[in-house]
């Protein structure tokens, strides 16, 4: 093990050490927490060291998003197609040092409500993380469960904001319905902040694991900055332009979300919530026909949920996409804890296997309209073992029509339990 790579782990143990005696978030250095984690899966799974790239991608990343005081924005984000994606005014809002009072201050409100939790980095592993189920989410996958966007998108900050008001019924995720609306938008902004970042940084090691020559290429030479060499300066700018296709292609994906929402119309037959006398036995009709798509094998919602949709089906465990980037992906089964030793030493929260919902309990996380349910079904969730329905034209083709969706929507939300305050 090379001086460097001591230095790095040593630094890492450190910070679960802090974590673990329960140190104050106040107490906490500037700086961002590197993804040793993702750094040590990927070099497990490639047979290589990534100490150089981890370290050049925390110069770039400081130089282009600052630090947990001062947060800043890349040059690309100057450019007229992405000015209006984040705002610094709102970063500086949720960033920095918490609050010294209960009350949330005029900055450091991430610090102060969400960190203990998510982490400062939104790296999920905050103080109180460990005895969570299911963990607080991590931000830099760049992956949001519950969303009003087709798969492939991201998420729309009106969704985040959804979540911090509504919070996640079954989760330790509280409602944060007495901030202000300014304070929320600051709070989502630096989500998105974090999410874009940490993103960019799993995208510079993988690059640099797979596409770069690390015995002369390197992701970003700090020493080449100031030079006056010609040959330096030009080994720079590759660097640079290299790192700034990258985040483009982040951001654009951000950029073209709220353009990607679909606009879905709703069945003709009525829907719950919605019923009358008059058109109460059509309901009923369609919900006894949910029911059977329920446990069909075309819809195949029974294998996870459970004929009765308990959450109790016959599926083996599964763990969400969190968890198996740094187990299953690199050949190491999450319930080999001797074998994660090492890699749950540098960030990863013992693997729990996840829960498919029970929706008798009527706790949906991602919201209860019809409409919400619909997009569950139709898109799936993304991280999770719920995978996206197969939408068909007819009835005669293998997956679901239209209707089929809307039928199945029906019979899940008769089914459940009134809403409840968390």
């Amino acid at each position: 093990m090379s001086t460097q790579r001591t230095i790095i782990l040593g630094s890492a143990a450190a910070a679960v050490l802090l974590m673990v005696m329960g140190c104050s978030p106040q107490k906490a250095p500037s700086k961002h927490e590197p993804n040793y984690l993702y750094a040590s899966a990927l070099g497990k799974a490639e047979d290589t060291v990534l100490d150089q790239p981890l370290s050049d991608s925390q110069a770039l990343l400081t130089e282009w998003f600052g630090t947990l005081d001062e947060p800043a924005l890349p040059p690309l984000f100057q450019d007229d197609d992405y000015k209006d994606l984040l705002s610094i005014d709102k970063l500086k809002v949720a960033a920095g040092p918490p609050a010294t009072t209960p009350e949330p201050g005029t900055t450091g409100l991430y610090r102060q409500l969400c960190a203990s939790c998510h982490g400062e980095s939104g790296q999920g592993r905050g103080p109180v993380a460990a005895s969570q189920n299911p963990y607080p989410r991590e931000f830099r996958h760049g992956l949001f469960k519950y969303k009003s966007t087709p798969r492939r998108y991201k998420t729309l900050k009106s969704d985040i904001a959804k979540l911090l008001h509504n919070g996640l019924a079954g989760t330790q995720m509280p409602k944060f319905d007495k901030l202000t609306s300014s304070q929320i938008d600051a709070l989502v902004e630096y989500v998105v902040f974090l999410s874009i970042r940490g993103e960019f940084e799993r995208k510079l090691l993988y690059n640099a694991a797979y596409e770069l020559d690390l015995e002369k290429d390197r992701v970003y030479n700090v020493a080449f900055v100031n030079t006056s060499d010609s040959e330096s300066k030009k080994q720079l700018d590759g660097q640079l332009e290299s790192a700034t296709e990258i985040l483009t292609e982040i951001a654009d994906l951000w950029v073209e979300s709220p353009e990607s929402v679909e606009e879905f119309e709703l069945p003709d037959f009525p829907l719950v919530g919605s019923e009358t006398d008059e058109n109460r036995s059509e309901l009923q009709e369609s919900i006894a026909k949910g029911k059977l798509l329920f446990a069909s094998e075309g819809a195949a919602c029974s294998k996870c949920h459970g004929t009765t949709g308990n959450g109790e089906g016959p599926q083996l465990p599964d763990y969400d996409d969190w968890t198996k980037d740094w187990t299953v992906k690199i050949g190491i089964k999450p319930t080999d804890l001797d074998g994660l030793t090492g890699l749950m030493a540098l960030g990863g929260m013992k693997p729990q296997p996840i829960k498919p919902r029970n929706l008798i309990e009527g706790k949906f996380r991602g919201g209860r309209e019809p409409m919400d349910i619909y997009r569950r079904i139709r898109y799936g969730i993304v991280g999770s073992p719920m995978p996206a329905a197969s939408i068909v034209k007819s009835s005669e083709e293998k997956g679901l029509t239209e209707d089929d969706v809307w039928h199945l929507v029906n019979y899940v939300l008769s089914i459940a339990e009134p809403p409840t305050d968390q």
